[in-house]
This record gives structure tokens, sequence and C-alpha cells, in this order.
């Protein structure tokens, strides 16, 4: 859609021209006491179970000097990076803590609604949270810098349904891109329920047809996704079984390995105002970083032209770009701070790559090598992976092996066939499975003109 639709759409100002393709699709919560949250797209396969040492030695290998910055090739913006952390906050919240025992997937809960209804954004809406909304169903903001910033406590903590999303300040801004888009049709005479459902289908429309196609490429998404012939969409399953159509099963080899893959992509730091010189670290040791739990700087307020490419608007030379999707983890990310996001209970352990490591080793994951063979890839050997640690048996883990793929068979600029597919087939089953996503409207639902990205979203939200 380009900013003359988005004028011409968004002047009108009448919400039923934004909603006349919508259908009444219900938007009834599933029943929270469904079993099965989590459960694995290859049951058959063995756990891959090194020792702990193993685990931790190759995950302190994992640390990226970021010398020379490792930049995606496609320059793919570093707004995707956190996009897909906010589709994330979406859709999983697995709080099982760090353990030595094992932990059976069958026993663990989904904090969050398996589906891309942004229940992160909306909680129980105006009746189950109607602190964050005014009068007219407008979410409600603090301006304590003179420009919107989340709900917060005395505390600086915000107040919101999703308390990761105010884990770093670009997740938190781009958690208020969407509220603003609520608000917006809100303005134009929406209703509660007809904004909500504008902003949920017009958000699943963006991490289809552009988060998708940018991480694992359009040519992954089109053999998934096919349209009857009333432009229906359709999704061809390979592997993964949702169980329950009305809280779909989420496979642990796609939430705690293959989705995953972000963790990659974060760079060391990041230009957040246009015209800045100044580069603000995600996280370090003195604490003048993007941590959040506090007001937004006025000196940290995003630029959104530095994160995502806009139509019409030259890119700036402070743009972020991406890291390569490899098996490095930037300096900024390596060690997590303890508090916001890794609890203070022992064993704390602050490495994201080992927490990773572990927790998959915790689930009983296959190994990369297993999962690629049931999915009919070949798969890089561990002398290919660059992998030499005889503890590991020859084999790698699925994470691990999953990053080390791309970057060895994409440059980094993708995914690569084990990751992306997993990714694909798991997010648009879980949008098939949605009765009140727009794959599941009476009749075929597109965007005003039939096309809207991210920068068509800034566009709407900036009144352009």
């Amino acid at each position: 859609m380009n900013l003359a639709n988005i004028n011409l759409l968004f002047n009108r100002g009448r919400c039923s021209v934004l909603i006349a393709a919508i259908s009444a699709a219900s938007l009834t919560h599933a029943d929270p006491s469904s079993t099965g949250d989590f459960g694995r797209l290859f049951p058959s396969l063995p756990a891959f179970q090194p020792a702990d040492d193993v685990l931790v030695r190759l995950a302190a290998s994992m640390r990226d000097p970021n010398l020379p910055v490792n930049d995606n090739p496609k320059r793919t913006g570093s707004g995707f990076t956190y996009l897909g952390q906010f589709l994330d906050h979406d859709i999983t919240l697995d709080a099982t803590p760090l353990s030595e025992a094992e932990i059976p997937v069958e026993s663990m809960a989904n904090g969050r609604t398996p589906r891309l209804d942004l229940d992160s954004l909306y909680g129980g809406g105006q009746i189950g949270n109607p602190e964050l909304y005014d009068e007219q169903g407008r979410f409600r903001f603090s301006r304590p810098n003179g420009f919107e910033d989340l709900q917060r406590s005395p505390s600086g903590a915000a107040i919101l349904p999703e308390g990761r999303n105010d884990e770093n300040l670009i997740v938190a801004q781009i958690h208020i891109l969407f509220q603003k888009f609520h608000n917006r049709c809100i303005d134009l005479g929406c209703g509660f329920s007809e904004a909500q459902r504008l902003t949920r289908w017009h958000y699943q429309w963006i991490i289809v047809h552009d988060f998708l196609p940018e991480i694992a490429g359009q040519d992954t998404v089109d053999k998934f996704l096919i349209y009857n012939g009333a432009g229906k969409p359709n999704v061809r399953y390979s592997f993964y079984k949702a169980g329950n159509p009305y809280r779909p099963t989420i496979p642990v080899e796609f939430s705690v390995a293959a989705y995953r893959f972000g963790h990659s992509m974060v760079r060391l730091a990041y230009v957040m105002p246009t015209g800045s010189v100044t580069k603000t670290q995600v996280f370090n040791l003195a604490g003048n970083d993007l941590r959040g739990s506090r007001p937004i700087p006025p000196n940290l307020k995003i630029d959104f032209a530095n994160f995502f490419p806009l139509e019409g608007v030259a890119t700036p030379p402070g743009f972020n770009i991406s890291r390569k999707i490899d098996s490095l983890i930037s300096a900024g990310l390596f060690n997590l701070p303890i508090g916001p996001v890794v609890p203070p209970d022992p064993p704390a352990v602050t490495s994201l790559a080992e927490r990773n490591l572990l927790r998959g080793k915790r689930l009983g994951l296959p190994s990369y090598q297993d999962v690629a063979q049931a999915m009919g890839i070949a798969p890089y050997s561990n002398a290919q992976l660059g992998l030499t640690d005889p503890g590991l048996g020859g084999k790698a883990p699925l994470w691990f092996g999953i990053l080390k793929e791309s970057e060895l068979s994409e440059n980094g600029a993708r995914l690569g066939p084990t990751g992306r597919q997993i990714v694909v087939e798991v997010i648009l089953g879980l949008l098939d499975k949605d009765k009140s996503s727009y794959f599941s409207s009476p009749q075929a639902w597109s965007p005003e003109g039939g096309k809207f990205h991210i920068a068509d979203l800034l566009a709407v939200v900036n009144g352009l």
C-alpha cells in the first residue's frame, strides 16, 4: 500500500471503510484449562543429551567480539529483530525455571494464548484490564517526557499484560506503535472490538507478508501458504500437528530452538533518534543501555526510520542493519542482566547461549542432524559446523545447528532450510487454527489496496 492509498483510507474518517471486508469472526478465547500447551514436532526422535559442561563450553564459543560487525548481507533492518521478539511474546510464555531436572513437556503451561491475537497488548480487554483503557476504549499512555510512553508504576515498571515487552526500550516502543494504531482506529469512529480486530488483522498480515518473507524467504512462505479459488489462505502442512484446534500446541523444536534465531540478529548497540551520533548498547554492566522498566528517556525515543526501510524516506546514515543469522551472539546480549531478564534465584545463569543450550537439553530436544534428516534435509556434519568437541558425539544441539546452517547455507541473510521451514509452518499453522484470525474470515480479507507492510503501519500511526 502506498502513502496515497493510506491518506485516502484514513482521511475518509469512517471506521466502516476500514472494516468493510472484515467478518464478525469470533474473538472468544480458548478454554484456559485445556492441556498440552507445548508438544513436539518429532516425538519419535531421541533426545540429544550431552554433558552440561560440553554445552557450557559450546556456549562460551558463541560470544561475538563484534569486530567487525557482522551485518546482514540483505541489509535487513533491525526493526525485524524486535518485531520478531514482540511476536514471540505474543504467542509463548514458558515460566518453567531453568533447573537441573529434565522438564516434562506435557506439564509446561503457556502463559500466552497460542495465537497471533495480541493478547500481550490487550490483556483481558476493557472488562479484564480496564486500567489499560480510557472511556472510549483507547489505550492510555503516560507522558513523563512529553511523548507517549507506557503507563508506569512509581517504580518505573510498565503496566501492561506482558512484562517482557518492557525488558528493552525497542520492544517497548513497538508495543506502543500497535497501541497507537488501535487508538487511530478508535479516533476514526471504530468501536473497541472493531479497532481490536482491525489491529490484530493488520498485525497478522504484516507477519505473513513482511516479517516471514524477510527472515525466511517468500519461497518458503509460498511452500506452505496456498489460496483457494476465492482467495482465502490455507496452510499445506508437513510436520506440524496443532492438537486441540482451540488451543494449538506450540512445538518445543520451534519455541526453544528454531524461533530463537533472533538472538543472533541483535546488534551490540543501536542509533535511536535520527541525527544522533551515539549508539546505545542493549545491555551493559554500567546500566546506561536500552533496558526497560523505566520511562523512555528523550535521547532514546525511537525513530523507526532507523529500524525499518520506509517507502519514500531516505535511509538515514545511522540506519541499524541487523546482524547475520549465525552462531554468534552479540556481546551486548551475551550476558543478560539479573533482575529485569534473569531471575535472581540461584543458579543465576546469565549467559544467553548457555541458557538456550541447557534449556534445550532439559526439554529433551533432538539433535540438529536428526531433525534435518527427519525433514528430508541433508544436514551439515559437525566438522562442517565447526564442532570438534568429542563430548558432542558427532551431533549438534538443535538451536546451534539451525543458526550455523543459516550462516553456511545463506551467509546469514535468512534462516537456513531446517529453521525456516519450522518457523514458517508453525506460525502459519497457528494463524490457520485461529478462528478469529483473518485466515478464518468467511470472505477473503486483505487490507485496503491489498498491500500493507510495517512501513504502512508507521505511516498510519504518524498520520501521513
